[in-house]
């Protein structure tokens, strides 16, 4: 073997890649053959010009772009190296933040899904303790019990927005509900224009600290359903369990999606969503 006249086949296998890789590196400008044999049209690679292969491979393995590499391969001074692996740095960690965000989320939905096998579905009022929960909420200008389904899409809609306009993550939008403040409880006013996903307890966003509200540790009395267009009266359901019972509203009233179920085309959502007042003895 040649080493000052490697064939494509030959540096590729010497630097464990593949010949479609060094042409496609040759066509970028990143990697030219050292040398073309004027007769045969070949295309050969210097041995020497692994280092500059290792270079190319090494900063695609920290996830640098071809086309950054190729301005970065230009320069001469130690100094752009090292700015260029902090700024991938940087990128880095805010994908390893987004990723652990989102397996957070999925890890809810999954324990949301698993409640789910547990809870009961008779609509019948319970008592059951929630530890601190912590959400991101947005204001609209519809109030959620006079809208019909699709109105209640539009509500998601604006909330989706909210979070995307904050660079959060949409797996998120998942274990999304509702708010009923507490002085509107306790008139029995059915009232809300807030609409929130949980987030985990450390949440940190740019632009989301006025957005975010902690749910206290309670005993709640809860009730779950399915049918959508039924809240206002299973609410009521509650409303009377609690003064029957002589609790004391201690809260607001939050409505959360246990589970989705699949939908077809223009129907409207299939959900379990439970309904819950935290309550005084």
């Amino acid at each position: 073997m040649d080493l000052q006249r490697l064939r494509v086949g030959q540096m590729a296998a010497l630097n464990r890649t593949t010949p479609q890789t060094l042409r496609h590196y040759d066509k970028l400008g990143l990697l030219v053959p050292y040398r073309t044999d004027a007769r045969t049209g070949y295309r050969y690679y210097h041995i020497n010009q692994s280092a500059r292969l290792d270079m190319i491979q090494y900063l695609r393995a920290c996830g640098v772009s071809l086309e950054d590499i190729r301005s970065q391969l230009a320069a001469t001074q130690p100094q752009e190296i090292r700015a260029l692996l902090a700024k991938q740095r940087e990128t880095i960690a805010r994908a390893m933040e987004r990723l652990r965000r989102s397996e957070a989320a999925i890890a809810r939905s999954i324990a949301n899904y698993e409640r789910y096998e547990g809870l009961p579905r008779t609509a019948t009022p319970f008592l059951e303790h929630l530890g601190t929960r912590k959400i991101f909420k947005h204001r609209t200008e519809k109030n959620f019990f006079e809208q019909d389904e699709c109105g209640y899409e539009m509500m998601l809609r604006e909330l989706k927005q909210a979070l995307l306009d904050r660079a959060i993550p949409a797996s998120y939008f998942c274990n999304v509900g509702t708010i009923v403040r507490r002085r509107c409880v306790e008139a029995r006013r059915l009232f809300s224009n807030e609409v929130f996903v949980f987030v985990e307890e450390d949440f940190t966003a740019p632009g989301t600290a006025p957005a975010i509200e902690t749910i206290p540790a309670a005993t709640f009395v809860s009730l779950c359903a399915q049918d959508f267009l039924q809240e206002a009266v299973y609410a009521q359901t509650l409303f009377d369990y609690i003064e029957e019972h002589h609790y004391t509203v201690a809260g607001d009233y939050i409505c959360e999606v246990i589970a989705e179920f699949p939908v077809f085309n223009e129907a409207p959502r299939a959900m379990l969503y439970k309904i819950q007042v935290p309550v005084a003895a």
